[in-house]
Parts: structure tokens; C-alpha cells; sequence
């Protein structure tokens, strides 16, 4: 009898844990960079992956600084939403990128 209830908890916690659904929705292509091409110097990608509540062009700018302290912009912005489902349990997250530049 033991064996069975342990065999039967140990199938469900192994069912609840290998149960979830991830899924990334692209949200936002602002692919445009600045007119002249002599103007500025691109300094590479940034990334940023925050939640819903904390998210948004300032801390992409932020991440954008804190690597490459010449930065005066992000150009070329994109959004990625990220839903997870575990059981009943939804979790929403942004992940962001964008090009670093400098004007000259």
C-alpha cells in the first residue's frame, strides 16, 4: 500500500514539474537608424531581460551605458514578450535588445 501512494506521488510530482509552456511573442521591431551614417559610430548589441512591472526604454538605455560608457543611444529596438505556464500559474516577462550607438 505504501509502495502504490508513493508511486502515485511520485508520478504526479513528476507530471506537475515536467508540465509548462514557454512561448516568446515578438511585440515591438523599431528597426530605424539615424539618416546620416556618418554621424554616428555603433557600438554593438545590448540585451536586457526584465518583468513586465520593471521594464522599458530606460532600463535598455541603462544596460546600454553600464556596457559601453560612450553610448548616447539605442537604435534598432526590439521586444520579445516571454509567457510561461506552469499548471495554473502564468508568468510574463520582456526581453529587450536594441544597437548601442555614439554620436560623432
Amino acid at each position: 500500500m505504501k509502495k502504490g501512494v508513493g508511486l502515485l506521488l511520485s508520478m504526479l510530482i513528476l507530471a506537475a514539474t515536467l508540465t509548462g509552456c514557454i512561448s516568446m511573442t515578438p511585440l515591438s521591431d523599431a528597426g530605424a537608424f539615424p539618416g546620416d551614417a556618418q554621424s554616428y559610430e555603433v557600438l554593438g548589441r545590448v540585451e536586457v531581460k526584465s518583468s513586465t512591472t520593471n521594464s522599458g526604454y530606460s532600463k535598455l538605455y541603462a544596460e546600454a551605458k553600464k556596457k559601453y560608457p560612450e553610448c548616447d543611444d539605442v537604435v534598432n529596438v526590439k521586444v520579445d514578450a516571454k509567457k510561461t505556464v506552469f499548471l495554473i500559474f502564468t508568468f510574463n516577462s520582456y526581453n529587450m535588445s536594441g544597437i548601442a550607438i555614439s554620436y560623432k
